[in-house]
């Protein structure tokens, strides 16, 4: 299997939403008195945390390319006759 980049985002997104779950799982069992309207509020603040995390991610991943990698030399232009007709 091929090996992905660690998403730090995609790992809070699923603790947010795992404990969204385990929240309305404790509602739904009478453990927990959870208000209708307090739902968008809690989802709307954990995913706005998940994106928070995911561009901190991306910044600090795109800072340290930048001092990684030596810049691109510039493309070449293309050279001889490239119709695709031969006429």
């Amino acid at each position: 299997m091929r090996r992905h980049p660690f998403a730090p985002s995609a790992l809070l997104t699923g603790l947010v939403l795992l404990g969204l779950a385990a929240v309305y799982l404790l509602d739904a069992a009478g453990e927990l008195s959870l208000p209708p309207a307090a739902a968008v509020p809690l989802t709307c603040a954990g995913l706005t945390l998940a994106a928070l995390g995911s561009v901190t991610s991306w910044a600090l991943r795109g800072r340290a390319a930048k001092r990684s990698s030596p810049p691109a030399p510039p493309p070449t232009p293309p050279s001889g006759d490239h119709r695709v007709d031969g006429q």
